[in-house]
């Protein structure tokens, strides 16, 4: 075989590998180019004491072109935040239990409000009061992580 043959034949079997590769999905990576973006509004937090627990409110809106699923959510001012729902429970009375991985279609917003979805601050490390800031970290399975600071307010 002369050099130039083993050239080309060596240059298609890189890309060949290359080409099958890429299209292989592998766990923790991010498939394919992504449209549009995540967006996050109309955020606030509850006042609370240090050690205690606190509810954050904002709205997710998915306008990218696939579905996407909130994968964790991290605040410096807890040592634990989650994703909970409130119900009605037995006898009427409220009450709240954590939502694992809620998926967002593609052009529908997640809601955050009183009695609905919030984020969970649990054991504060510091009180939050009104005119404070809170930060908080949304990490997803396709557009990966995004920060906000959500001001303190008694009610908006």
């Amino acid at each position: 075989m002369n050099s130039s043959r083993l050239i080309l034949l060596t240059g298609l079997v890189i890309v060949g590998i290359c080409a099958c590769t890429s299209n292989e999905s592998k766990e923790g990576q991010h498939e394919g180019v992504i449209f549009g973006k995540i967006e996050l509004s109309d955020g606030w937090v509850r006042p609370a004491t240090k050690g205690g627990m606190s509810a954050a409110y904002l709205t997710i809106s998915n306008g990218t072109v696939s579905r996407d699923t909130l994968m964790n959510i991290s605040s410096s001012a807890a040592a634990k935040a989650e994703l909970h729902e409130s119900y009605k429970g037995e006898n009427g009375i409220m009450a709240m239990r954590p939502v694992s991985q809620p998926v967002i279609p593609s052009g529908e917003k997640l809601h955050m409000s009183p009695g609905r979805f919030h984020i969970m601050l649990q054991d504060l490390n510091r009180n939050l009061s009104v005119g404070d800031s809170v930060d908080i970290t949304l990490t997803y399975s396709r557009v990966d992580t995004q920060s906000i600071r959500l001001p303190v307010k008694s009610q908006p």
